[in-house]
């Protein structure tokens, strides 16, 4: 039992610092302030991407959809990023979602959700919710 709970803990490390990587690495904010303080300025809406430690399919949409240049030179282009690992619970709680990965693309003006999208999206379906 206590193996278990290391292997767990462990794992959960190693998520949490890959999505803090992946912010850093493709220019990611994680403060929602922060994001949301940029998109005033820049004149952009937000795109939050909320994921967690234990979900594998947060990782595989950061690896094969949000890291593609393409896709991320789009998603610059027309909003601020903003990706928050759920655990940490350093979000507004209307951003509370029961299903992950989730992305909500927040009104810059009145701080709304525009649009929320629940679970994992290719990078053909991801496109088309990016140029809505």
């Amino acid at each position: 039992m206590r193996t278990l709970l290391i292997i767990a803990l462990l794992t959960s490390s190693i998520f949490a610092k890959n999505y803090k990587e992946f912010a850093k690495e493709f220019k990611y904010e994680t403060s929602y302030e922060v994001a949301l303080k940029k998109a005033k300025e820049q004149k952009k809406d937000v795109m939050f991407v909320m994921v967690a430690n234990f979900c594998p399919w947060c990782s595989k949409f950061e690896k094969k959809v949000l890291s593609k240049k393409k896709m991320d030179a789009k998603i610059h282009k027309k909003y601020i990023p903003l990706i928050i690992n759920r655990e940490e619970n350093n979000y507004p709680k209307e951003f509370t979602s029961p299903f992950i990965p989730v992305m909500y693309f927040v009104d810059y003006k009145t701080k709304k959700i525009k649009n929320k999208v629940v679970g994992y999206n290719n990078k053909a379906d991801f496109i088309t919710i990016v140029n809505e």
